[in-house]
Formats: structure tokens, C-alpha cells, sequence
């Protein structure tokens, strides 16, 4: 669990109806309540712009801290800061997986991986509704503190497998098919030895996230957190007021539903390209948005049943348009020099709207209005970064252009297809040479073998 709040919101909206934790909090209102859910948010928010100095152990440790000092609480303050600092360590591994995969993986590729790590957060959401339902039925405090306290198991297991990561020289390796000491292998890692060295120098301050830099930098960054901004203003983290049983039991089976669906953009992601997943996606979730507001509206039984129907298609259409799609889209998107700080302003866009979503509950005619409106948005300023070299799509633009002309871009469409073109046939030159030297090779230690 890393790039969404569903899991942490999953085990909080069971626990606020806990006659156990009301009575152990003194029954606060329904503002602080709110509050306790939306305070992991904040801390969340505060710990994405934290990027400058911890990584992921500092991140998961802090995590680890937050759930313990909830687990302990008995008084509603403690709880909150127990709120806030587990918000605050997930904030910062937040900022760093997504960008961790898309470098690691190959272009062709880099969907696939985040929907797959994608799919694994909503099995942690499983979990955790249907461990908050079975301890619904104890009489104690474990109802509410055990849920608090099993947040550590996943940390301390994410804490054991850190030092399993590869290393730089075995990922570039495995992409390029050689052993670590391969000539090209050894060279392509003094490249990137050498490219974070500059990075560093020229990284400057925060004012660079809002600079051009003659590769449309803020523009860029601006993309990346307007995309963050539609995903939470969809309606994915709306709650639904959970107060019985039954209600964990069919949010339980919806979690199920959700994370069958997340399997769906394992196969098509890559192949299909981020905008016009994004559009489907959008028109997809504001429809089922709009019929839940008008079979809700109308309140018969059947049309009840209908809602339910519409809010299980949403969580399609969700998985598919905007889950594993938007994450990688925004990590791909942004400039190897804005990369880091774009990433946590785009994090900040996350959490602050998940916060503003949990405390206000806009009702299912809003968020069927973002989604129409994320249409036209989408369509006309998000390029598409499926199998793309990101910076040759900005790389002839110059700082009088028109914004649109490198988002909707038939001229620039065809320059990096010409760029494209290029480097294809330079990859199969390399190719084509590495065969002769390896047929020779194999001539030169048959004839030694002869004599």
C-alpha cells in the first residue's frame, strides 16, 4: 500500500462506527470524526513535501510509529498525532515508489508494473475491510485497536524486503539482456553516475518546479498535479457512511469486485495509451456518478439495487481510466530535473484533495461534474506518454509557442516520430552489430576448438 488512501479510509469508516472506539474517545462529534479520518491526509500532505531528505526506511519507520501510537491511544488527541504521523511517513513513500517503478522498468512496460503494484494495494484494502468486520463482533477494544496495530505487519515486512531491491547495475542489466559487467551496462551507469551528479548541482530551489527551463517544465508539472487533482475529485474516496454489519459485509464484496476489475489494465494499459484511458475512464465514472444521483434520488428499492450496480461499474471504469494509469502518466510525464519536487507537489495534490474529499462529501452530481469536466481537459492539454521518449515531445518547443501546440500537436506528433525513427534505427545498427561480433566470435572459438 503506498499510492492510494482506500486502505487506511477502508478500516476508518468501520472503526468510527465502533461502539468500542466511540465510548473509548468519549463519543465525539461527527466533525471530529471527520477529522480523524482526513487527519492521515494532512500528515500525508506535509510528508510528500518532506522529500528533500528521508526515503523509503525513514518513511516506512515513521509509518510504523503513527500506527503503534494509534493502537495505544486513549485519548482523542493522541490519537490524532498518532493520525498525523502515520499520514506523514506514508506521504513520503508515496512520492518515491511511483517514481522508483517507472525508472526501473522499460517504457513498454512501465503500466503494467505500476497497475500490478497497484493491484496488490487493493488486496491490502481487502484486508483490511474484512479484518475490521471480523473483529466487529468482539466485545473489547481490539475492535478498533487491532486494526490500528496490524498497519505494522505490512511495514515491517516492506522494512525486511528494502535491502532485497536491485541495485542500479542489475536493473539496467536485466533491461538490456547482459551481465552487469557488460561493456554497455558498465558505460550506461557512468551515464547515469554522472547525470545525477549534474542534477544535483542544477536542481537549484523549489522556484525551478515552476520554471520552463525550454522543456515546457512547469507546464509539465502543472499536468501531473492537475491529474492527481481529477482522480481524488472523482468520487473514489467518497464514503459511503458504513454503520452495521451488513454494510462491512457488502463493502467487503465491493473490495473484491474492485480488485478483480484493477486486473483489467494489467493487459490493456500499455497497449492502448494513457489519454484514451483517461477519457473512457472519465465518461465511464461521470455516467455511473450521474444515474447513482438520480436512482438515489428517486429512493425506490429497485432503483437501489440499480445504484449498487452503478457504483460497482464506477470502480471499473476507476481501475481502468485513472488508478495505475494516472500514476504512471504523471511519473512519466515530468523531466528528469523536476522529477523528484514535481513528484511530491503532484503528492501534495493527492492528499490535499483526498482531505477536502473526506470533509466535505460532495454529493454524487459533483464529482459526475468533474468527470464530464476532465474530458475536454484531457483531451485537449494531457499528451500521451505510453512508449514515448517524454523529452523529445518538448524538445523542439520554444518559449512563444502556443500551450496547445504541444498537447493536440500534429507538427510535433510527426517531428518525434521522425526522432523515434531515428533512434530505432540506431538501436537496430547496435543490434545488427553485436550479431556480427557475436557470429565472429563463435568463428573464432570454433576454429581454435579445429586446431
Amino acid at each position: 500500500m503506498c499510492c492510494s488512501t482506500r486502505p487506511d479510509i477502508a478500516f476508518m469508516g468501520g472503526l468510527t462506527t465502533s461502539t468500542e472506539f466511540l465510548n473509548t474517545f468519549n463519543n465525539p462529534n461527527e466533525s471530529l470524526l471527520g477529522f480523524a479520518i482526513s487527519a492521515y491526509e494532512v500528515g500525508a500532505l506535509f510528508g510528500a513535501l518532506a522529500e528533500s531528505a528521508p526515503n523509503n526506511v525513514v518513511g516506512i519507520i515513521i509509518v510504523t510509529i503513527g500506527a503503534i501510537i494509534q493502537a495505544r491511544s486513549f485519548g482523542i488527541a493522541q490519537f490524532l498525532v498518532g493520525r498525523v504521523v502515520a499520514g506523514f511517513g506514508l506521504g513520503i513513500v508515496s512520492t518515491v515508489i511511483p517514481i522508483w517503478l517507472a525508472e526501473c522498468t522499460l517504457p513498454k512496460s512501465r503500466g503494467r508494473m505500476m497497475a500490478m503494484q497497484l493491484s496488490n494495494m487493493l488486496l491490502g484494502l481487502i484486508i483490511a475491510t474484512w479484518l475490521v468486520y471480523g473483529v466487529s463482533f468482539c466485545s473489547s477494544s481490539i475492535q478498533w485497536r487491532l486494526p490500528c496495530a496490524f498497519q505494522c505487519v505490512f511495514a515491517i515486512i516492506v522494512l525486511c524486503l528494502i535491502p532485497f531491491l536491485p541495485k542500479a547495475s542489475h536493473v539496467l542489466a536485466a533491461r538490456r539482456g547482459h551481465p552487469e559487467d557488460h561493456p554497455e551496462v558498465m558505460f550506461e551507469l557512468q551515464e547515469i553516475s554522472y547525470a545525477i551528479a549534474v542534477e544535483s548541482q542544477e536542481a537549484g530551489s523549489w522556484s525551478d518546479v515552476f520554471k520552463d527551463h525550454g522543456i515546457s517544465g512547469w507546464q509539465r508539472v502543472l499536468i501531473a498535479w492537475t491529474a492527481n487533482f481529477f482522480q481524488q475529485m472523482s468520487g473514489v474516496n467518497n464514503s459511503v457512511g458504513l454503520s452495521s454489519h451488513n454494510a462491512l459485509l457488502v463493502s467487503g464484496s465491493l473490495q473484491v469486485f474492485y480488485f478483480l476489475s484493477s486486473l483489467i489494465p494489467w493487459y490493456v494499459i500499455d497497449r492502448v495509451g494513457r489519454r484514451r484511458l483517461f477519457l473512457l475512464g472519465s465518461m465511464g465514472m461521470g455516467t455511473c456518478m450521474l444515474l447513482s444521483a438520480v436512482f438515489v434520488g428517486i429512493g425506490t428499492k429497485s432503483l437501489g439495487y440499480a445504484a449498487i450496480v452503478a457504483l460497482y461499474l464506477f470502480q471499473t471504469f476507476f481501475t481502468l481510466g485513472w488508478q495505475s494509469n494516472m500514476w504512471i502518466y504523471s511519473s512519466e510525464l515530468r523531466p528528469l530535473k523536476l522529477r523528484l519536487r514535481g513528484g511530491a507537489l503532484s503528492v501534495v495534490s493527492q492528499w490535499l484533495f483526498t482531505f477536502v474529499v473526506v470533509e466535505i462529501t460532495p454529493s454524487y452530481i459533483v464529482f459526475a461534474l468533474f468527470n464530464f469536466v476532465t474530458i475536454p481537459v484531457v483531451y485537449f492539454f494531457f499528451p500521451e506518454t505510453a512508449k514515448r521518449l517524454i523529452d523529445l515531445l518538448f524538445a523542439d518547443r520554444v518559449s512563444d509557442r502556443r500551450f496547445l501546440e504541444w498537447s493536440g500537436i500534429p507538427q510535433i506528433r510527426s517531428f518525434v516520430a521522425e526522432i523515434e525513427m531515428a533512434l530505432a534505427e540506431r538501436t537496430n545498427a547496435r543490434e545488427e552489430k553485436e550479431r556480427i561480433v557475436d557470429e565472429a566470435k563463435h568463428t573464432v572459438e570454433y576454429l581454435e576448438k579445429s586446431v
